[in-house]
């Protein structure tokens, strides 16, 4: 009998642990976004340097008229040339 009341709450600990931690595990997944409609993207010709590394980056799809710049070192990439108002 005094082996049973141990075991019994290791077994209850382990189970409530192991059911919090699914829970926060399911928390953190998220489903896949569905893609956008054809046709949704924008055609654009932009192109990006980041200031700090020199790394040129070339965008040609957007969902947006206006896009946000993409980041790279930490920081927001600088617009360099806009082939489409050129």
């Amino acid at each position: 009998m005094d082996v049973v009341v141990p075991i019994a709450v290791s077994l209850l600990f382990i189970y409530v642990v192991y059911r919090i931690g699914l829970k926060l595990m399911l928390g953190f997944s998220r489903p896949v976004p569905p893609p956008p409609p054809p046709g949704e993207l924008r055609k654009v010709r932009l192109t990006y340097m980041c200031t700090l590394c020199g790394t040129e980056v070339r965008m040609t799809r957007s969902p947006s008229d206006t896009p946000i710049g993409p980041k790279c070192c930490m920081e927001e990439m600088e617009l360099v040339r806009d082939h489409d108002n050129d």
